[in-house]
């Protein structure tokens, strides 16, 4: 039986490899920090936590770019051999706009 450390931090190879496919699509919305956090999900099973840090910027979020980055990450930590399901937490500024759907 081989056993895997579910709370092991993410290789930094991978983390870099994460944040290259984060920070372009977030840098608009004013990202300044990803920090990447092995955990537990409500049910028990390992997760990873990704919470991106923002500034206040004048463009508006557009919840179909965030959406989209789990189905990325997720590509990301497979070709990896990352198991751990991803959690992408945003941390926006009070007043952030937010696109309006159309």
């Amino acid at each position: 039986m081989i056993t895997v450390d579910e709370t092991r931090p993410l290789s930094p190879a991978l983390a870099a490899a994460v944040e290259a496919v984060l920070r372009p699509k977030l840098a608009p919305y004013g990202l300044t920090s990803l920090q990447i956090t092995p955990g537990f999900d409500h049910d028990g099973d390992p997760v990873l936590f990704i919470d991106g840090e923002y500034t206040l910027t004048s463009t508006p979020v557009d919840a179909r770019v965030l959406l989209a980055l789990i189905s990325d990450v997720r590509d990301v930590l497979s070709a990896g051999g990352e198991f751990r399901y991803p959690h992408i937490r945003h941390h926006f500024a009070d007043d952030q706009p937010v696109r309006r759907s159309s």
